[in-house]
């Protein structure tokens, strides 16, 4: 692997419009990553510069540790936040999340979940305005990271190899981290059969971004469940060619009365699945939707002249996580769903620490 190309800038002051004139950026001004600050990243990760990690679609550019780290320096990463970084491009260059529906024209984005220890080790924000803007460091950068290297590494240019009809404003940088201290179960990444002890990246195509209030006081528990359930199907959105995936980011509050009542993180997603349905028109292949039946049209006062559909939701595409602000007497909750007509919905990796992991600090 022959190494990085590299530039010469008359002065640091200069680095910004060469960055937007070299088109580095999306957009948002970035930091000059330096021989000195790329190689301190190197250095720290401990692994060959010209490592491959795999291909960044859409244009299938090859993502090395040393093109990660530059990209991760433009973000303005700390060298401890690549390792997240690294698993995340681990989720993204495998095959069986296929990225393709986010560079298409339904404009999805990429939504990195960090959990485990390393989470308060990076001092990553999970509480008030979890999904940001937050001030924190791990939040931002990362998911910026993450953004730049689909823009460098995967040219990911809008009309050019990428065909979002609308975009979608989280793309700028869209990660959070699980919230530890006040969360009433495990790592959200046990479900998918990584220890808990041990910390993860979960990359998500995600749709729709939608927030729920739950209001505990009023209705009830039971009812509370309903209304997660409703929160997933909405008519009208594809269900098209896929598995879908939902993750709900209940606030503390909501988790921990929820596990007060006895409800394990597992039993959870089941009582959700099994309230919830999946709807959609008679669009493309709808209809091929394994389970899907058609059903009356539920907005009478303004019918579909299309047919729709509805199909049931299966445990294994519900996931759940805890983060956000205490609201005492008041559930709140985000909802992402996936977008996703090929390949898995999202993806988890283990996140591999240099030296001494702060994982198990």
């Amino acid at each position: 692997m022959t190494a990085a190309q590299s530039f010469q800038v008359e002065s640091l002051e200069n680095f910004a419009e060469f960055a937007y004139e070299q088109g580095w950026t999306d957009g948002l001004p970035v930091f000059p990553p330096t021989r000195k600050a790329v190689q301190t990243i190197i250095e720290y990760v401990g692994r060959d510069p010209g490592e491959v990690l795999g291909t960044v679609f859409p244009g299938d550019g090859v993502a090395t540790i040393e093109n990660i780290a530059a990209n991760c320096a433009m973000a303005g990463c700390l060298p401890e936040h690549v390792p997240v970084v690294l698993a995340a491009v681990e989720c993204i260059a495998d095959p069986s999340l296929l990225i393709t529906t986010t560079q298409s024209t339904g404009s999805a984005s990429l939504c990195t979940i960090v959990t485990g220890p390393v989470v308060g080790a990076l001092k990553f924000h999970t509480r008030e305005w979890i999904f940001g803007p937050n001030g924190g460091r791990a939040n931002a950068a990362i998911g910026r990271a993450v953004r730049l290297i689909l823009w460098n590494i995967g040219r990911a240019h809008p009309g050019k190899l990428i065909k979002g009809t609308m975009g979608h404003p989280a793309s700028w940088s869209y990660c959070i981290g699980e919230e530890q201290e006040l969360n009433p179960w495990g790592p959200m990444h046990t479900d998918m059969g990584i220890g808990a002890a041990d910390s993860a990246v979960t990359v998500m195509k995600a749709g729709e971004h939608s927030q729920i209030a739950v209001p505990l006081n009023t209705v009830g528990l039971n009812e509370c469940i309903t209304l997660l359930a409703r929160g997933i199907g909405r008519l009208g959105i594809t269900t098209s060619g896929g598995k879908r995936g939902y993750l709900f980011v209940l606030n503390p509050t909501l988790a921990q009365t929820f596990a007060k009542a006895g409800y394990s993180r597992e039993k959870l997603r089941a009582a959700i699945a099994e309230r919830a349905f999946k709807y959609s028109y008679d669009w493309q292949n709808d209809s091929k939707q394994g389970e899907s039946v058609a059903i009356p049209d539920l907005y009478t006062k303004s019918p579909s002249e299309r047919k729709i559909f509805m199909a049931t939701v299966a445990p294994d595409e519900v996931y759940v996580a805890v983060g956000g602000g205490v609201a005492p007497q008041m559930g709140q909750c985000v909802s992402v769903s996936s977008r996703s007509s090929a390949g898995r919905p999202m993806l988890t990796k283990r996140i591999r620490f240099p030296g001494a992991s702060p994982s198990r600090a």
